[in-house]
């Protein structure tokens, strides 16, 4: 049964019903319903991603001199992969860039590969260059993990492309802004009445309004 259907019978989890000044946080949401017009100053959702990996390997060394990591067998690997680096409670070695590296649950791509030592290079995106990092992290030796991606991109009707362009690059991926629900700035999230929307809502706070939280 569709989470429409399910919604429409009123079936899943307990249901919220929120009004003004509500607040609640530790949920498993799935959807919201506005029975009037409602503004949140609070609205997180649950952004953990969810991919179908295979290949993982414990990051057994970082040679942040090279930009390498070390793993068992790197010939499970090839260059222009798809792989997820789970820090797995360790810390992620930091960047010579503002950011550091590897984030958590994040995708990369293996830029470069070296079947001598078992180690790689890791890029942010295809041609982006090797990921320049200025420490080994910690506790992430024999704990962080990289896994292949499995490819879903088999599709029967061909690549996509675009007019007096190159063939796209399909990642079956939705890279969206992470803080499109982010209500620390000066716009709040509104949602009209009437609308059902659906979310991993974890936590919300409704300022004005009413509405149904459907949770799992």
């Amino acid at each position: 049964m569709s989470k429409t259907a399910q919604l429409g019978l009123g079936m899943g989890g307990p249901t919220i019903l929120m009004h003004d000044g509500d607040a609640c946080s530790n949920i498993k949401g799935y959807a919201i319903q506005a029975m009037e017009e409602c503004v949140f100053s609070v609205f997180d959702l649950d952004w953990t991603p969810v991919h179908a990996t295979e290949q993982s390997q414990v990051i057994t060394a970082v040679t942040h001199g090279d930009e390498e990591f070390t793993v068992a067998d790197v010939t499970k690997f090839a260059v222009g992969d798809r792989v997820l680096i789970r820090l797995n409670g360790g810390t992620a070695p930091t960047a010579n860039t503002a950011t550091e590296m590897p984030q958590n649950d994040q995708v990369y791509y293996i830029q470069a590969i070296d079947t001598a030592s078992n180690e790689f290079k890791l890029e942010e995106f295809k041609g982006a260059g090797a990921i320049a990092i200025s420490d080994d992290g910690s506790g992430f030796e024999g704990v962080a993990t990289v896994a292949k991606l499995v490819n879903q991109n088999d599709r029967s009707h061909g690549d996509f492309t675009i007019t007096s362009g190159s063939k796209l690059d399909v990642t079956n991926r939705v890279s969206g802004n992470p803080d499109m629900f982010d209500t620390d700035g000066a716009e709040d999230v509104k949602i009209p009445k009437g609308m059902t929307i659906y979310l991993p809502v974890t936590a919300i706070t409704i300022t004005t309004g009413a509405c149904i939280v459907y949770t799992k």
